[in-house]
């Protein structure tokens, strides 16, 4: 019987648009899956891993078939399910195969395929005396001598250059080297060291023996027994982990037991995936809450997704915990998606206080290990990397390795391996954070939530104060079914507004600093009263830009069309666009004045406004540049949680879902610059803002303040929200919407041509829109510059479609990728790339 020749389709973590079909060696055959890794030469030399997407029979007509490489799981680590999502998002969104990939997959799953220098085996220096090398290349050649292979890196290292390509061209024409790609798995296992007794010493009267000899030739290590003995006895466990054991004994004594046989060491590989318990605080669901609880519970039975609308402080989260509870009885998992990383360290807190080490918690700020053991995890792989390491069967371990049957994460944990999912949790479903905007795919994580859910015939549950006039339109539609909240919790609480004219005390020089009277004031109250303060200003840094007195020069940045922003901690003007940074000139590099003067107010800028206002108070500050390192927002907020921070300044991580009992006061330090942003959404974003900062004042048994600065207190927003009339603010903002057909009454795509030349992206950009003109006729527009037109020195230039919803996405996409195809048939040799954008949010 022959043996059948298999092809397969693989997923390379490219950006190119098909799937590339590979030949199986005959021996692999048995090895083959879908949704497992493989290696694969994509190119003249590189290796990749890819994914098995399609096994079958037929041989590609274009092009051979190259060689899998090699097959490297022993069990899918992808599976079919998730396969049809990637094929979703890859569809709606228009993004290549390759790049949801990418986005899906942990980088510790996918190997790294880096070039690497060898001396060549025929190269022999004493032949090649007539042979000119240069200073570099002997010192490479040296190096090799001494090592056997070098990476790119390395050498560039080495020689204290960028860039190494050039010498080691010249080696190769001199023969002298050879370039190699070495396959490196970027996961590595976390690795302990485990003591148990040797087997014969069970033997009581061996042991007794042995710590007598010891206690009389070696007492340092008789300790070190007898304080093994007494925690094997305490935790009931044979093997222990050395890192305890070295608390009480010295290294030298364990190590001495080890060699003298009576210790067995052995390394196992553990879970890097450790967190805090909460402390189990019971409520009981208020007759609001129960209610809600019993209509979400009906729209899942009738299949729909339930959109609760709750005001702040109403208890969302306990509503959460019930469905949670219930759906974990029927043995199914839980995803819990949050907009911002920050929310994870209140939520994870209150949701292990409930269900214990099922929780697991999956975001971009965990290591590469970190997010493949809970990938792992979810798909319930605990494989040994190494047949040289085992698996310690201890409590130890199994502490570690509990199965995460709910997972709270940002946008990225939707792509996690989930085999029986039960329930999607969508808290603040308004926020902008959940939409990826770079690179591709630029998906929406709630829309893309609903279509996961589908797959896995799931319940959705979308949560938010100020839900998004998408997801209200939905209701209207009766498509969600919706469940309010109307009262806090605390039904003592709430919050009092009062916007403060900044125009008004400005002209008067009533200003203290950033701050107006009425909110210096509060704020010397609520500290008198040991109360806390959260002030708000959207924009980190000391101040967004540096202005010359005489002649109005502002730096900017080389590379970007933004100008530069003065960071005072680092002492440097930062581009936030592309990380290009200068330290701040004493004169004016257009007039040479030095008259330099920082305008405007960023996190900094308060921080230190604040610090010199109040003293006493102690102060902390909220942004993406205090809260860079991994358990920073723990940090900051269990601080503020404890009564260790007075008043907390920040930017939109303030703004989101935190809950502090003793916040009396928040000020809201520049509405103005959310009220006038370009962009038809920004009404709606500004809304949502301010409504969601007030919510976190008034949480607790006191009624709360929040003070609105602005130099607009008519504006129509401000007025909705001091007024509690949102309908007829919603109401109004669909009425604009169907007038000018925006979402939700279109769909927008918006197209951008980008490249490092001007004329190029001018051009490009018209003649594209001439291309779809014919396809879509009134309902496009541009091309546009953006607001900011050119980042990390490339031109963007949008082309905006508004797709009528009677257009299926299936044809609007073949008329836009047609179009493109023309495009590029037309003008092969420009350098430009295209973005497409779904739903640009």
């Amino acid at each position: 019987m022959t043996t059948p020749t298999f092809f397969i389709d693989v997923i390379v973590p490219l950006s190119v648009p098909n799937k590339y079909t590979y030949r199986a060696p005959k021996q692999m055959n048995d090895e083959l899956a879908v949704g497992k890794r493989v290696l694969v030469q994509f190119g003249k030399s590189k290796i990749y891993t890819g994914i098995i997407y399609r096994i079958h029979s037929e041989a590609p007509k274009q092009y051979e078939a190259k060689y899998l490489e090699a097959v490297l799981d022993e069990t899918p680590i992808v599976t079919e399910t998730q396969l049809k999502f990637w094929d979703w998002i890859s569809f709606y969104y228009c993004a290549n195969p390759g790049d949801v990939m990418n986005a899906a997959l942990p980088s510790g799953l996918k190997l790294s395929s880096t070039s690497h220098l060898q001396l060549n085996p025929d190269f022999n220096f004493e032949e090649t005396a007539h042979t000119h090398f240069t200073e570099r290349e002997h010192s490479l050649l040296d190096t090799l001598h001494a090592t056997p292979n070098l990476s790119f890196d390395d050498a560039a290292n080495l020689l204290n250059i960028k860039s190494v390509q050039t010498i080691i061209n010249n080696l190769l024409k001199k023969n002298a080297v050879q370039v190699y790609e070495d396959v490196k798995d970027k996961y590595k296992p976390k690795l302990q060291s485990f003591i148990k007794l040797n087997e014969n010493y069970n033997n009581e009267t061996l042991l007794h023996d042995t710590l007598n000899q010891l206690e009389k030739k070696a007492f340092k290590q008789a300790e070190a027994l007898l304080y093994f003995l007494h925690l094997k006895k305490a935790q009931n466990d044979d093997w222990l982990k050395k890192s305890t054991l070295l608390k009480k004994s010295e290294n030298g004594a364990i190590n001495a037991l080890v060699k003298k046989n009576i210790f067995v060491e052995e390394q196992f590989e553990v879970g890097r995936l450790l967190f805090e318990k909460g402390k189990n605080v019971s409520k009981q669901l208020s007759a609001q809450q129960q209610t809600a609880y019993t209509h979400i519970v009906s729209a899942f039975e009738k299949n729909k997704p339930a959109l609760l609308h709750g005001v702040t402080g109403s208890g969302k989260t306990e509503v959460y915990i019930e469905l949670i509870k219930d759906t974990l009885k029927q043995n199914k998992q839980i995803l819990f998606l949050i907009p911002e990383i920050a929310l994870t360290t209140q939520l994870i807190t209150r949701l292990r206080a409930v269900f214990g080490e099922i929780v697991g918690v999956y975001h971009s700020r965990f290591s590469e290990n970190e997010r493949v053991e809970i990938w792992n995890n979810v798909l319930h792989q605990f494989k040994v990397q190494s047949s040289k390491f085992k698996v310690a069967e201890s409590q130890n371990f199994k502490l570690q390795t509990s199965n995460f049957s709910l997972i709270l994460g940002a946008r990225s944990s939707l792509f996690l391996p989930f085999s029986n999912l039960g329930l999607i949790i969508v808290d603040e479903e308004h926020d902008n954070s959940f939409k990826q905007h770079d690179p591709s795919p630029r998906y929406h994580a709630r829309d893309a939530a609903l279509y996961l859910a589908t797959l896995h015939k799931a319940n959705v549950l979308l949560g938010s104060a100020t839900p998004s006039v998408e997801s209200l339109y939905n209701v209207a539609q009766q498509k969600y079914e919706l469940v309010e909240l109307k009262n806090q919790f605390v039904e003592s609480g709430g919050t009092l507004v009062e916007v403060c004219d900044t125009l008004r005390f400005e002209q008067t020089n009533q200003m203290k600093a950033s701050l107006t009277p009425p909110l210096f004031e509060a704020i010397e109250k609520a500290l008198a009263k040991k109360e806390q303060i959260i002030l708000f200003q959207n924009r980190r840094g000391f101040a967004p830009y540096t202005e010359c007195r005489q002649c109005g020069h502002v730096p900017h940045c080389v590379q970007c069309d933004v100008s530069l922003i003065y960071h005072k901690q680092q002492q440097k003007l930062i581009c936030h666009y592309c990380g290009y940074s200068i330290t701040p000139p004493k004169t004016c590099t257009a007039c040479g004045s030095n008259q330099l003067h920082y305008k405007g107010m960023g996190t900094e800028k308060i921080e230190e406004d604040v610090e010199i206002l109040f003293p006493k108070a102690k102060i902390a500050r909220m942004d993406l540049d205090s809260t860079r390192s991994k358990y920073a927002y723990k940090q900051l907020i269990d601080d503020f949680e404890n009564g260790q921070i007075d008043i907390l300044i920040g930017t939109q991580m303030v703004t989101k879902g935190l809950d502090f009992n003793n916040v009396s006061v928040v000020g809201i330090l520049n509405a103005d610059s959310i009220l006038n942003f370009p962009d038809f959404r920004s009404f709606e974003k500004a809304f949502q803002l301010i409504t969601q900062v007030r919510g976190r004042a008034g949480r607790g048994t006191e009624k709360g303040k929040v003070f609105i600065q602005t130099s607009q207190p008519e504006h129509k927003v401000i007025k909705s929200i001091v007024e509690n009339t949102a309908q007829e603010f919603l109401n109004e903002t669909l009425a604009e919407r169907q007038h000018y057909h925006y979402p939700p009454f279109s769909r927008l795509i918006e197209i951008t041509v980008i490249s490092k030349d001007l004329n190029e992206v001018n051009h490009l950009s018209k003649e594209l829109f001439l291309l779809l003109k014919p396809h879509f006729s009134e309902n496009l527009l541009g091309p546009e510059f953006p607001l900011i037109s050119k980042i990390k020195n490339q031109y963007h230039k949008h082309v905006l479609i508004k797709s009528s919803k009677q257009h299926t996405p299936l044809s609007v996409r073949q008329l836009i990728f047609s179009s493109l195809n023309e495009l590029q048939s037309n003008y092969k040799n420009w350098r430009y790339k295209v973005a497409i954008d779904i739903d640009p949010m």
